[in-house]
């Protein structure tokens, strides 16, 4: 699912040197759980509202194990909670503790003439809260809005959506799918850190540190997108 506003933006930070001269104009996609969301995930959020934490993270490890698909896996936390009120979400998204200076990173994304992107495969109702940060679009997966509603297979995000979703983007606004960067912590973005060359771990496992070219630990997205802004300035710089 797709959303998207356009917020008004301001920057009041000082960048490093290297990080102002990166060319900003392209697309910057950032991952939520794990990632924005360094100590949980949206879904976890809603379940400890909800009171069926010990249920979900039962069947995180069904899934885990392969005995549920993806959609499988969703169409049963539909089951299990059926319509989440907007109250229950705020208060879930509110309980999460969130990387810092957020809003001041996608400022300066805007103000340098890029597109920040979220994708996540958590669902829409907790995931579209982040666009009160400034993302110019969330992707995640839509979660029925109604008491009877299903789950449809097509609604569903998978790791694999996420390429075919930046490349869409890029396409949309004439960018270079190539230069993209993009910012992340699990196997979830092995797909999308497989085909770029300017990829950010945070606060990642030892796989995703491996295969990217920045790796960053800490709580300040900021810096997190500075280490990125300085690596592809040196590294465009030598290519050029």
């Amino acid at each position: 699912m797709e959303v998207r506003v356009h917020p008004l933006r301001e920057t009041c930070f000082e960048l490093t040197t290297d990080a102002r001269q990166a060319d900003r104009r392209r697309l910057f996609v950032f991952d939520m759980d794990g990632t924005l969301l360094p100590d949980t995930s949206g879904l976890l959020a809603v379940a400890a509202v909800l009171d069926t934490l010990r249920e979900v993270e039962e069947l995180e490890r069904e899934f885990a194990r392969g005995k549920v698909s993806t959609v499988e896996f969703t169409r049963a936390v539909y089951a299990m909670w059926g319509l989440v009120p907007s109250t229950l979400s705020r208060s879930a998204f509110e309980s999460c503790r969130k990387m810092t200076e957020i809003r001041e990173v996608t400022a300066d994304i805007s103000a340098g003439g890029g597109i920040s992107c979220l994708i996540t495969m958590s669902q829409d109702f907790f995931a579209n809260h982040f666009l009160e940060y400034g993302f110019d679009y969330v992707f995640s997966s839509r979660y029925p809005a109604v008491t009877d509603g299903a789950v449809q297979e097509a609604d569903v995000l998978v790791p694999e959506s996420k390429p075919g979703i930046v490349r869409e983007l890029c396409e949309r606004y004439e960018f270079n799918f190539e230069t993209t960067i993009a910012f992340g912590d699990s196997g979830s973005d092995v797909p999308l850190f497989r085909e770029l060359i300017h990829t950010i771990s945070v606060n990642a496992s030892e796989r995703l540190e491996k295969m990217s070219s920045v790796n960053y630990r800490g709580s300040s997205m900021m810096t997190a997108y500075q280490l990125a802004l300085d690596a592809v300035q040196s590294k465009e710089t030598d290519m050029s």
